[in-house]
């Protein structure tokens, strides 16, 4: 009797002990398994956030479309008679276009009588509208109207091709501006290759060079 106590006993504690390592072993099977899928999750974060960031990036880069750094002198166009600042003058830039043009020192390399126009228009390829883009003069500008005057409102295709992605597209006109419309010649703030012929400032972007 006392040897069919023990045996029981035993048996007991073996069952407990059997009992125990196997709720441990499923305890650390599900800590290993959460753990694994916390890092699975932890890694998609990490990638969406990059995918975001990464979108943010090329959607900045293409509402900041860079001008070409090198055009051509216009053909079709009448010079200046009596311009403030003549070919060959260096001046400042007072009211840049752009962050790299800002007080930068520039040659004036064409002076024309024209009219100057602000446009609003969505570069081929992209979804985001490029607004109030200055300037574009009414030789670049073409439309189904005989006249070769525009007012704000108006819309009118654009020759010009100042930056990828500009030339052929419908515009808006937003704004107009007397000339004369100068082209100039500049090395950008940030060290960049040189601009030559950028087209266009008006007379009242620019300042005499005090240097």
């Amino acid at each position: 009797m006392q040897k069919k106590k023990i045996f029981t006993l035993v048996t007991l504690l073996t069952s407990a002990l059997l009992l125990g390592a196997c709720s441990s072993g499923e305890s650390s099977q599900e800590n290993q398994n959460h753990s694994s899928e916390s890092e699975h999750m932890s890694h998609m974060d990490d990638s969406s956030h990059h995918m975001e960031e990464s979108s943010g990036h090329m959607n900045h880069q293409d509402m900041e479309m860079e001008h070409n750094r090198n055009e051509e002198k216009p053909e079709n166009m009448q010079d200046a008679d009596n311009p403030e600042y003549p070919v060959g003058e260096k001046v400042k830039v007072t009211d840049a276009h752009m962050d790299i043009m800002e007080d930068v020192t520039a040659t004036v390399s064409g002076a024309y009588d024209t009219t100057l126009y602000q446009v609003t228009f969505t570069p081929e390829g992209s979804d985001e509208p490029m607004k109030d883009h200055k300037w574009v003069v009414k030789e670049e500008l073409e439309s189904d109207s005989d006249s070769d005057d525009f007012e704000v409102g108006d819309k009118a295709t654009l020759k010009a091709d100042h930056m990828a992605g500009m030339q052929g597209q419908e515009a808006v006109i937003t704004g107009t501006h007397d000339g004369p419309a100068y082209m100039i010649d500049f090395e950008p703030a940030d060290g960049s290759e040189k601009f030559t012929n950028h087209k266009w400032v008006t007379e009242d972007e620019l300042g005499p060079n005090e240097e």
